[in-house]
């Protein structure tokens, strides 16, 4: 009866997923999964663009790299995402059956597998336990504001929670089942590597089996896992020219010791608004629950905390998603403490009061995550398709749109080249429109709002970046599209009209 009930909650998140999904090729992680998707269903990794060979100005590859993108290490003119593949390699094999429209099936799917890996693993505490930490993950505000959206975080997790539940199950291919899982959730969030030692350790050190057993566990996992670093190793050397390099830059930018604090506060901050103070009741179980298991889970949490505690520091709450692997283990260890706690002072009514615990930590989380707009993330998120779809509709064939912000829907949605102005010589705006003009192309700004002030500030020295004549369009009026020529027009008198969509 409870597996029943786990079952409709995995169906109810996956059917959530899909009717709020934000499937849009937006910001810079979501166009890079969705547009590295398309390259690896389609074989073409690294396709040079000739104008980025050409053009003169300096770091010129860099301006025509979209938002997500950098210049390729190994393919001169070419691009490579921000991004790990993992997630993109999952998406391609949708998008080669279904189109690209298929591949919005992809993390409502690993929605769901991470509610049901989240009851196997907190069924290790009781049954009773493992639909509560079911049902309270599935309600977690950061969950539910990723599990919308086409990023790595929530595939991420429910792969390194099915690693947990499978290394933690009595089935003897369990150890295969989390090696895969790990080697799979390192492909696609490769920083968390050191997330499968304690794993391994586990395996390695599990009490009520033999040493041969556990040593042919261990082994089996680490092979398992060892498969995943491999590929990352061979995707970043094909790409940044180093098995050891990204596409974020160098550790030292990244990683530094005075993030430490800020970002300890921060997570403090964010974990307690989003699912109350009551989580840091889990600090106890590793002691009303002590054995191998506890000391895993905590373990696991310490471990992903660690990886993040220098990284570099965001302010936004959403960013609590580097924690989202671990989020679930958390609510475990929390929910199993209050358990055993209710099972010594009332063993009858330990039931009744783990099910209110979790109903009321549910309400305050939902509440929470409508309070957060996660419910109309698709409709902020739609103005990337509505304004890309534009240029591919009215703007030519030929057109060369200077953008930054939307610089990868842009190219997703229309076909278009672009022009990323915030990498681009502040002295060279003016002669790089001409280039455009010279080689054939007719060039557009698309800015939103926000960026207009940025723009003028960077370009101060050109009469363009003044915007001081109506755009072309409109759309939804957060984005407008300037015609180059029309300042000119517009000077001599002549009408400019702005077409406004919506």
């Amino acid at each position: 009866m409870r597996r029943l009930g786990v079952a409709l909650l995995v169906a109810s998140v996956f059917a959530v997923a899909l009717r709020w999904e934000s499937f849009v090729a937006g910001g810079s992680d979501s166009y890079c999964y969705m547009h590295q998707a398309q390259r690896w269903a389609s074989g073409r990794l690294q396709v040079p663009e000739p104008l980025a060979l050409e053009a003169p100005w300096p770091n010129a590859p860099l301006t025509f790299a979209p938002t997500g993108h950098v210049p390729s290490a190994t393919v001169p003119g070419a691009i490579v995402p921000v991004c790990p593949s993992g997630l993109s390699i999952v998406m391609a094999l949708f998008v080669v059956v279904g189109g690209i429209g298929a591949a919005a099936l992809v993390v409502p799917l690993f929605g769901a597998l991470l509610i049901w890996a989240t009851f196997l693993a907190g069924s290790r505490f009781g049954a009773r336990v493992g639909v509560a930490s079911a049902g309270l993950a599935a309600c977690s505000p950061v969950f539910l504001y990723q599990v919308v959206q086409p990023m790595s975080d929530v595939p991420a997790a429910a792969l390194w929670m099915l690693a947990v539940a499978s290394a933690t199950g009595t089935r003897s291919r369990g150890s295969l089942v989390a090696g895969l899982a790990a080697g799979a959730a390192i492909l696609t969030r490769p920083n968390l590597v050191p997330l499968g030692v304690p794993i391994g350790l586990f395996l390695l050190f599990r009490p009520e089996r033999a040493w041969s057993a556990r040593l042919a566990a261990a082994v089996t996992y680490a092979g398992g896992a060892a498969a995943g670093c491999v590929a990352v190793a061979l995707i970043q050397n094909a790409f940044y020219g180093s098995a050891f390099s990204s596409g974020y830059g160098s550790l030292d930018a990244l990683f530094r010791a005075e993030h430490i604090a800020p970002n300890a506060s921060h997570y403090l901050s964010w974990m307690s608004a989003a699912h109350t103070p009551a989580w840091l009741v889990g600090i106890v179980a590793p002691f009303v629950l002590p054995g191998a298991l506890s000391a895993l889970y905590a373990t696991m949490v310490v471990v992903n905390v660690a990886c993040y505690l220098p990284y570099v520091m965001f302010d936004e709450w959403w960013y609590l998603r580097f924690l989202l692997p671990t989020i679930p283990l958390m609510l475990i260890l929390m929910l199993a403490a209050v358990d055993a706690l209710c099972r010594r002072v009332s063993p009858r009514a330990a039931a009744p009061a783990l099910t209110l615990v979790t109903l009321l930590l549910t309400v305050v989380c939902i509440r929470v995550a409508a309070e957060r707009s996660v419910f109309r993330l698709h409709l902020l998120e739609a103005r990337f398709a509505r304004a890309g779809t534009y240029v591919g509709q009215r703007l030519p064939a030929n057109a060369l749109v200077i953008t930054s912000w939307q610089s990868g829907s842009v190219r997703f949605y229309s076909g278009r080249r672009t022009l990323v102005w915030d990498g681009l010589d502040p002295a060279w705006l003016d002669r790089a429109i001409d280039f455009a003009r010279e080689r054939g192309f007719v060039p557009y700004l698309l800015l939103e709002r926000w960026e207009e002030p940025l723009f003028r500030q960077r370009f101060a020295g050109s009469l363009l970046a003044k915007l001081d004549w109506p755009p072309a369009a409109e759309i939804g009026s957060q984005v407008r599209i300037y015609r180059s020529e029309d300042r000119e027009r517009y000077a001599r008198g002549l009408p400019v009209t702005t077409e406004y969509a919506r």
